[in-house]
């Protein structure tokens, strides 16, 4: 028979929280990245007479939003997880804790 106890979570830290939305966030983003990415490639070679040149100017743009477009989601997912993990305690203080009871196996 497993040994079963009750934990009581009363705060999270706000920046590990943030840490956890803002990589899940940048993960998010590089997806959107690699999109955008094969589709800019793709427009500007339709654009240009050259396809060389058309997919050499389309990868430029594609891999400067592959890097610059998972810091942003990164940064803005970030800010939104130290609001959340803010509320999170404000409302888990305020209510007492959350009880969890967990199992040894």
């Amino acid at each position: 028979m497993a040994k079963t106890q009750s934990k009581r979570i009363v705060r999270i830290k706000a920046t590990s929280w943030a840490t956890f939305q803002g990589t899940l966030a940048g993960v998010i983003g590089l997806g959107v990245a690699v999109l955008h990415s094969l589709d800019s490639t793709v427009q500007v070679a339709d654009a240009t007479d050259s396809v060389l040149r058309g997919m050499a100017f389309g990868l430029a743009t594609g891999i400067v939003s592959i890097l610059v477009v998972p810091l942003v989601y990164f940064g803005i997912g970030w800010v939104v997880g130290v609001v959340q993990g803010w509320v999170f305690n404000v409302v888990v203080g305020a209510a007492g804790g959350l009880v969890f009871d967990l199992e040894d196996e």
